[in-house]
């Protein structure tokens, strides 16, 4: 049964940027009632248990805490380095059963295991497989995690290149939706989606080679997201619309949607360049209140190639949340700091939209939680815990 939004929304304006589907509900994210006042550089995964508390990673400054905002504790998870207990980088959280929480380390290539205490435990790396690809021999262990189910079963995309000995590297434009089974450790391939055309630079010669692959962040690509049942989300960019995949086979598609499209502006471009220039650099701010930042990207990287217009969502725009509801992130102006979320069902019906605070962004869900990122004028994040029910969008 779907409950009120007394308690939980602010209504807003209309707005809607959909051409085809007609008006659409449009609400206000209930206030935050709860923040985290220790800033983060880069919060990157958020993972709330059952008690409430939360474990966080900041893939920057390379850390994880496990929060409690009740009693505004603190507890440090782990430490960089190489060794037991240790992580070189906590690039996202997956949850596992039992409150346990798995942080993913690329470069150490495993997952380091964390009790709900937060102390520390075993760390496990996947299995090959030759599931999806092109070439076939993929090690998805290698791809990073987009999440788990209540099983604990892994999900991934696998690459969409292969590469052989004797030739060039070879791109597909579909990728797989790849699940891993940690007890059996077997893989299987849940889902297909569309990508655009991937620039791919090989140097050297056939012992030693170097293979570059860069994406366009602009070109339109499908995303996707899983639910705790298995389903699987994916929202598609050529047509805007859902496909649900069931846990066991099956696919069910929502109805295509035609959305204004967005012109890429002067302004894009430059808001592009600004946050490429402060991807690699560290702010932070001391005791004191004082700013410091350290080094950011070489500045002499190329320039993407420019769409005409913007593609209907950015990459990693899809959230699942838990009842069931896909949150998809909406293509913006540059001037606009007021992020929107579509929200479907699991029918691939569009529910509504879901507006964000200014200077916000989506970082995860709990258990009637939502939980967004505060970015203040120094570029320094703020964790935010928002009440929410089963409904965010009534009919």
């Amino acid at each position: 049964m779907r409950t009120s939004l007394a308690h939980l929304l602010v209504a807003a304006s209309l707005a809607a940027p959909l051409a085809s589907a007609g008006a659409q509900k449009v609400v206000t994210l209930a206030k935050h009632d709860a923040e985290f006042t220790d800033p983060f550089t880069q919060l990157s995964s958020v993972r709330e248990l059952k008690d409430g508390r939360v474990i966080v990673s900041d893939r920057r400054d390379k850390t994880v805490q496990l929060i409690d905002f009740k009693s505004g504790a603190t507890t440090k998870v782990g430490r960089e380095g190489q060794g037991p207990g240790e992580y070189s980088l906590p690039a996202s959280l997956i949850a596992l059963p039992g409150d346990t929480t798995a942080i993913y380390d690329p470069f150490n290539s495993r997952y380091l295991l964390v009790g709900p205490d937060g102390k520390t435990g075993k760390d496990f790396r996947m299995e090959e497989t030759s599931a999806g690809g092109p070439g076939g021999g993929i090690r998805i262990g290698g791809a990073a995690p987009k999440g788990t189910d209540a099983r604990g079963r892994i999900y991934y995309e696998a690459p969409a290149f292969s590469i052989s000995p004797d030739g060039p590297p070879r791109q597909a434009d579909t990728a797989a939706v790849v699940r891993y089974d940690r007890a059996t450790k077997k893989s299987d391939t849940v889902a297909w989606v569309h990508l655009p055309p991937t620039n791919i630079r090989v140097s050297g010669g056939r012992d030693n080679r170097n293979v570059m692959v860069m994406n366009n962040p602009f070109a339109p690509r499908d995303d996707w997201a899983v639910m705790p049942d298995g389903r699987v989300g994916v929202i598609r960019a050529a047509d805007y619309h859902v496909d649900w995949y069931a846990p066991v086979g099956g696919r069910k598609a929502g109805p295509p949607m035609k959305l204004d499209r967005l012109p890429f502006s002067e302004a894009d471009k430059e808001e592009y360049r600004k946050a490429r220039r402060n991807a690699g650099g560290m702010t932070v701010r001391n005791e004191n209140g004082v700013i410091t930042r350290g080094a950011a990207t070489p500045a002499n990287i190329p320039d993407p190639e420019w769409p005409e217009y913007k593609a209907p969502f950015p990459q990693n725009a899809a959230f699942a949340r838990p009842n069931g509801e896909l949150w998809v992130a909406q293509a913006r102006k540059a001037s606009d700091k007021t992020p929107k979320y579509h929200v479907f069902d699991g029918q691939g019906k569009l529910l509504g939209t879901i507006v964000l605070p200014e200077s916000t962004r989506l970082v995860g869900f709990g258990n009637g939680t939502v939980y967004t990122v505060r970015i203040d004028d120094d570029d320094l994040q703020y964790l935010r815990r928002h009440p929410a029910r089963d409904a965010l969008i009534a009919p």
